[in-house]
């Protein structure tokens, strides 16, 4: 009995010993550090390095290595040791970010370990091999085997099964009298086509990807007729099926050359994104992506946007998800289901993809279960307009470039042949519709507005986007957020401080992090949780996630999008300030206006600031309001002649030399109103655009850290290889932003048509224009590009309106545009209103002949706070005495601020150079305060007259002449100070020395001259 007790126990300890997981001979104290002969009496399926000695002492890694080699990955999966093992042991939560690698192993630590190895084990030694989920995330244990071979592409020999389908849409846009095929390229791990499980797919719809042209300009291939946009949504009898074909007998007569080919217009191959996703494709997802109509191998016209070209993609979702006809080819009606599919979608991609997607959610069809949009565009409006005005220097007309550029059918010349007439001419008819509208909105861009339809979203949305991306600029994702909110649907947004860029690039072979996790990863959770039900609290992320203004290191996380809390900054100047658009005489140019504007007042910009008193975080968009009149202007020895943006928009317009403000001929008869020739106080032109900014600017002498673009990114350092992809994947370059010092930084920039003031956020807002009249006010709100930026305490922001901005315009014909300084502010949403003290400490008065109740009081401890002047003494103010002119124009200058004068010329020769009044002299001169006492002297040490100073502050306000008079008997009518007076009296500046007299010539004392710049700076807040 007792022998028999005792084979029966050793036989159990046999089997116990081959079990995952078993452990039997182990070192006694689970603190005591693991050799290779403790882990092969521990585990002796453990597989014991070549060379390793049974007395080396195995540290973390050799442990990580050990372990997965173990589960049944393949060292081609795991890539390279250690960096790649350790990436998937942290992965799967073997190992945490923090662990040391590189100290000794104890048991307790293996014990841990192969306790999560055994999860991956279990997953690779199943009956059927299906995708693993470990630590919120879809873990790489899928083989892969690359599609991107010209030529010997068997399926027969792939891990990932690819072929090509035709899924038949809802219209006939080429007109050929059957309905559009739109060609998808299918990519699928083996396991799922043999049956092991249902694939999720991650689908990308993108025009680019089956090959564009060489150019985005038509060219001899536009048209010159009119073409009725309507047949575009015709609908013949859907095809008759002829029979059926499995999966995998699709993927056994698939020809590479069906998605990997080289195109000479772009010297590149495409599929240009054929291998972007492989991420998820060792993780278990199917990968489909569609070029969509008017693409090479696909039916139909390329229409840039249009409800047609997304209800195709939509297509391609409802035939993974089983309610639509595919067929194996475009001839042959042999139909082909997605057996292999979930029927889950997700769709990810940058700016084209991240919009359509966008346009796909709108639709609401069935299958599409989440989307993560990168830098892409809510409304096709925004894209090249913006409240009125195009934003091309080049054209109002942008849709048929970009369609001409996708249409891909012209890459394959037998195929375009039988479409290039009609093609030819849609794409004329476009460009008619946009130039007609010149900026304006209209049916062209309704039929590309995703955001009409927000009602109809079911998805949520992780919208990712660039803060300093100007080319799919912010308020496309501004657009989508409302959208989201409007349709209540779950939503949050992921905002970085790159340019047009995807936190995972393919193209460019890198990818950065997000607050110390991968994108890939983030993205990894988010689809595990929506397509494949894990429960990871990714529903959960923050609302917004954003990457610091200043430090890409940290990111900040917040509730909300929106805030109902802002600040203002008021123009804090009297009178009016004209600029005009004459950027030539002031050698202002593509390359440096953003320095030039950003200096202080230009011909060309007005400058209003505000001190910052507490760091502030900017959420959202800034409306800047203001009330102007526009004129002509005639700049002073401009060359005339050229193209104007004053042409009438024709069929015989060449638009290579296209300006920016074209008659709107055509538009007369749509409802919109427009100026005629024959109204003498018109001014007979459209598309006059105003701009807008907000610029952080730090103190004098000091920089900061922000992130500005080079070319069209944001500069980076890049680790080598530092971005881990899995499943043997070559690795990404891990990319972190580099932030650069610098005085001043662009926060947010608009734009407007001065045609269209009632143009608002809305897109859809900028559909109706004005004519404009000589000295007709209107009033405007320029809305700024959405930002969420930290402005530091000390620091000023500046808002700057100006008229059209270099890139975006061009006019040869000058105008100008006249601001009602007091009607100018800008409302700055914040995140939380700055701290300030409930009541503010009254100034000291440091002056001991300066008594309480004088007349001059108030105004001189405003004076000293504002810098405007000290005291002639640290306790003695020299109330009494008199001011020189230099003085008096310094007190003027500083009470504006001080702006700079840059390299203007100093045109008085008894000012000198090293004089402390020559900036203020010069700003005088250059201002019109003042033109000296004779062409090339100032005379600044002359005692300064009560009639001088007044006529420097009325110069200085911009303002016009009052009408009034006054009862002075001693300011003659014809007096050079007699306009500056009336003024003076009518805006509370002055009430003279008695009630009859002014005393024009008495010398202003320093008491009086501070009161009066006083009044005169409190008479415009």
């Amino acid at each position: 009995m007792k022998r028999r007790l005792l084979a029966l126990l050793m036989s159990l300890v046999m089997i116990l010993s081959v079990l995952p997981g078993a452990a039997f001979a182990e070192p006694a104290d689970s603190s005591d550090v693991l050799t290779y002969a403790d882990l092969a009496d521990i585990d002796s399926s453990i597989t014991i390095p070549d060379g390793a000695s049974a007395s080396e002492e195995l540290s973390v890694a050799d442990a990580v290595r050990a372990l997965l080699l173990w589960t049944g990955m393949s060292e081609k999966q795991l890539g390279t040791f250690p960096a790649d093992y350790l990436a998937l042991a942290r992965s799967m939560g073997m190992i945490s970010a923090d662990t040391d690698t590189d100290a000794a192993c104890t048991l307790d630590a293996y014990r841990q370990m192969k306790a999560v190895a055994n999860t991956m084990y279990d997953a690779l030694h199943a009956d059927k091999v299906q995708p693993l989920y470990m630590n919120g995330m879809a873990q790489p244990i899928f083989p892969y085997t690359t599609g991107s071979v010209e030529t010997g592409y068997s399926n027969a020999d792939s891990d990932i099964i690819r072929y090509c389908v035709y899924v038949e849409t809802n219209y006939d846009t080429d007109d050929d009298g059957k309905l559009d095929l739109v060609k998808a390229v299918v990519q699928v791990p083996r396991a799922a086509v043999e049956g092991n499980y249902k694939a999720a797919t991650i689908y990308e719809a993108r025009p680019y990807i089956t090959g564009c042209n060489d150019s985005m300009s038509p060219g001899e291939n536009l048209g010159s007729e009119s073409y009725d946009i309507s047949k575009l949504y015709s609908q013949p009898a859907a095809r008759t099926p002829a029979g059926s074909a499995t999966t995998a007998q699709a993927a056994a007569n698939a020809n590479s050359a069906d998605w990997y080919y080289w195109n000479p217009s772009e010297g590149m191959y495409d599929y240009e994104d054929l291998e972007w996703y492989d991420y998820y494709l060792v993780r278990g997802f199917a990968v489909v992506e569609c070029g969509g109509l008017g693409t090479k191998g696909s039916d139909g016209f390329e229409t840039c946007g249009t409800d047609l070209e997304i209800d195709a993609f939509k297509c391609v979702i409802e035939w993974l998800h089983g309610d639509r006809v595919a067929y194996t080819d475009k001839t042959s009606n042999i139909t082909i289901a997605a057996d292999w599919s979930s029927g889950k979608v997700g769709m990810t991609g940058r700016s084209y993809a991240g919009t359509t997607q966008f346009g796909l959610a709108t639709t609401g069809v069935a299958g599409l279960e989440t989307i993560v949009p990168v830098a892409g565009i809510a409304s096709w409006y925004e894209y090249t307009n913006s409240q009125g005005i195009s934003t091309s220097a080049w054209s109002a007309s942008y849709s048929e470039m970009l369609a001409w550029y996708c249409n891909g059918r012209y890459l394959d010349p037998a195929d375009y042949a039988t479409i290039a007439e009609k093609y030819g001419n849609y794409l004329y008819q476009i460009q008619q519709d946009q130039l007609a509208t010149n900026g304006d909105y209209s049916k062209h861009w309704a039929t590309r507005d995703y955001t009409l339809d927000a009602e109809n979203i079911k998805c949520p949305a992780l919208i990712v986007h660039g803060l300093n991306d100007d080319n799919v600029r912010t308020k496309e994702f501004d657009l989508m957020y409302q959208a989201y909110q409007k349709a209540g649907v779950n939503v949050k947004l992921l905002l970085h401080q790159d340019a047009h860029l995807t936190p995972s690039y393919p193209a460019g072979n890198l990818e950065f992090y997000i607050d110390g996790e991968s994108y890939n990863n983030v993205l990894n959770r988010w689809f595990s949780h929506y397509l494949c039900g894990v429960e990871n609290g990714a529903e959960n992320m923050a609302a917004v996630t954003a990457q610091d203004s200043h430090d890409a290191s940290v990111w900040h996380t917040y509730d909300s999008w929106d805030t109902a809390k802002s600040v203002t900054l008021s123009s804090g100047k009297a009178g009016s300030t004209t600029i005009n658009s004459d950027y030539s005489s002031l050698g202002i140019n593509s390359r440096n206006w953003r320095d030039k504007l950003t200096e202080g007042d230009t011909a060309v910009s007005a400058m209003y600031t505000m001190p910052v008193k507490a760091d502030t975080v900017i959420k959202g968009s800034v409306a800047v309001n203001f009330s102007a009149s526009v004129d002509n202007y005639d700049a002073p020895n401009a060359p005339r002649g050229g193209v104007d943006h004053d042409n009438a928009v024709s069929p015989e317009l060449d638009l290579s030399a296209l300006d920016h403000d074209n008659y709107v001929a055509s538009a007369a008869g749509s409802g919109v109103t427009v100026s005629l020739p024959d109204a003498a106080d018109l001014i007979d032109r459209d598309a006059l655009m105003v701009s807008a900014m907000l610029v952080d600017i730090a103190p004098e002498g000091k920089t900061f850290k922000a992130f500005n673009t080079e070319g069209s990114y944001v500069p980076k350092d890049l680790t080598e290889n530092g971005a881990w992809m899995g499943g043997g994947l070559s690795n990404y370059d891990y990319a972190q932003l580099k932030a650069s010092d610098v005085s001043y930084k662009i926060i947010a920039r608009g734009w407007m048509d001065l045609c269209n003031p009632g143009a608002g956020y809305n897109s859809a807002s900028a559909d109706t224009k004005v004519a404009l009249k000589v000295g007709e006010n209107h009033d405007y709100t320029i809305y700024l590009q959405p930002n969420l930026y930290t402005v530091e305490e000390g620091h000023t922001l500046a808002l700057v309106i100006y008229t059209y901005e270099q890139g975006k315009a061009r006019y040869s014909q000058n105008y100008q545009i006249t601001l009602d300084n007091g009607s100018v502010n800008a409302v700055i949403p914040v995140d939380q209103l700055p701290a300030v003290d409930p009541e503010p400490t009254p100034a000291e008065n440091p002056f001991k002949d300066v008594k309480s109740g004088s007349p001059y009081y108030d105004a001189i401890l405003w004076a000293v706070e504002n810098k405007v002047t000290n005291g002639i003494t640290a306790d003695t103010f020299g109330v009494n005495d008199g001011c020189t002119r230099a003085q008096i124009v310094t007190f003027l200058y500083r009470a504006a601020g001080s702006p700079s004068v840059g390299s203007l010329k100093n045109p008085f020769t008894d000012v000198k150079e090293s004089s402390v009044y020559r900036d203020a002299i010069v700003w005088a001169a250059s201002t019109g305060i003042t033109n000296g006492t004779a062409a090339e002297t100032f005379d600044p040490n002359a005692v300064c007259t009560r009639g001088q100073i007044v006529t420097f502050l009325f110069r200085a306000s911009g303002d016009d002449k009052v009408t009034s008079g006054t009862d002075f008997t001693d300011v003659a009518a014809d007096s050079y100070c007699a306009d500056a007076v009336a003024w003076a009296v009518a805006n509370g500046v002055t009430k003279g020395t008695t009630a009859t007299t002014f005393a024009p010539n008495a010398t202003c004392t320093r008491g009086q001259a501070v009161t009066l710049i006083y009044r005169a700076s409190s008479a415009s807040v």
